[in-house]
């Protein structure tokens, strides 16, 4: 059902060699990439030149609103073209010598680096940094980067336009409209913070910020306060949690796992819950590489396999060190039954709710660490 159900219904996934049976037997990458890059379905005149049937559209430039173009996503046509794999080019080639490297794999849309470069010069094409130059205008044509719009610069008004492209005013915003917090930029520490107070201002938290649950260290004293449940509260500062940790995915799981712990894999690949700490800190710990440790917060606490790298290092935040650990959030539940993949890094974070979007605060938060 639906209003328009054939791209679904209809869908075709012939991209490899298949069985007698009509199923592939190997996907070919490469033509899935071809197809997301799009293709002329028939021979077209495009911009005075001829495409036949079947030749990849070498730009976004060129996709048709008639039905004579393909593509799985316009931002990615230009990135498997006539010439090969663009996305597998691995040239060294520097000519800018700000690390651009135009031709080490491929970038959305049409290969440009930097987004709205036309910003970086003046109105007569000039770059505001000449020693740093991303683009310049040389009286006939961009030069460097590739243009984000190809118009002249800015001097000869009937004919540019201003160069963030994709801002109905065409130059950018200090702040987005309709922020909550908004208008201008501000520095708010977590609602659970290693600090006391904010260095920046006399606001410590986001006051647009959504609280569930009223705010105290005496889990014992919450519900009494009509503060909501214990496990619910919030320990800013307090010795007892002296740790800053943060919450990410993997590549290998898919959001909280549920789908792709049960592929046996990838569950091989990634079984069960770490946590990362920086030496420094497993010294003062006394924790080993693959040793078991307890991770625990005021509202619960999950045991994880230590990992020691040096992806996490000890900082200073008004002269005070503090340490960082940090916990996959893909385990739990349900798979593997046996409970050898431990449980969910979320029974450790905080329920508070971001002023715009109300994702709650999983990227700062405060924990302790023991061996177990």
């Amino acid at each position: 059902g639906g209003a328009y159900p054939d791209p679904v219904v209809k869908l075709a996934w012939d991209y490899g060699p298949k069985t007698p049976e009509g199923k592939v037997r190997k996907v070919d990458t490469h033509a899935i990439a071809k197809e997301i890059n799009g293709y002329f379905l028939e021979d077209k005149e495009v911009k005075g030149k001829l495409f036949k049937k079947g030749t990849l559209v070498p730009s976004f430039a060129y996709l048709q609103d008639d039905g004579s173009t393909s593509s799985g996503n316009w931002l990615y046509c230009q990135s498997y073209t006539g010439k090969g794999n663009m996305m597998a080019r691995r040239s060294k080639k520097d000519p800018t010598g700000l690390g651009l490297y135009p031709e080490w794999s491929w970038c959305w849309p049409v290969n440009r680096r930097i987004i709205y470069n036309r910003a970086s010069v003046d109105e007569y094409g000039r770059p505001r940094n000449p020693k740093r130059p991303v683009i310049y205008w040389n009286g006939k044509k961009w030069i460097g980067d590739v243009p984000d719009g190809g118009w002249p610069p800015l001097v000869n008004k009937a004919k540019t336009k201003l160069p963030f492209i994709m801002k109905p005013s065409g130059v950018a915003r200090i702040f987005g409209q309709g922020r909550t917090d908004g208008p201008f930029p501000e520095h708010y520490e977590p609602l659970e913070s290693p600090i006391q107070e904010n260095p920046m201002s006399s606001v410590r938290i986001n006051p647009a910020a959504k609280l569930f649950y009223g705010v105290t260290d005496d889990a014992k004293e919450a519900p009494k306060k009509g503060e909501g449940l214990a496990v619910d509260i919030f320990a800013t500062s307090n010795p007892a949690y002296p740790h800053v940790a943060t919450t990410y995915r993997l590549t290998e799981h898919w959001q909280t796992g549920v789908l792709t712990r049960h592929l046996p894999w990838q569950l091989e690949m990634q079984p069960q819950i770490f946590v990362e700490m920086s030496h420094e800190l497993a010294k003062e710990k006394g924790i080993n590489p693959g040793d078991k440790v307890i991770i625990s917060s005021i509202r619960g606490k999950v045991w994880a396999i230590a990992i020691v790298t040096t992806r996490f290092k000890p900082f200073k935040i008004m002269d005070k060190t503090v340490h960082e650990v940090g916990l996959p959030w893909c385990f739990g539940w349900q798979y593997p039954e046996d409970g050898s993949g431990g449980d969910s890094a979320n029974l450790l974070t905080p329920t508070i709710g971001d002023a715009n979007t109300m994702i709650p605060e999983t990227k700062a938060f405060m924990v302790n660490v023991e061996k177990a």
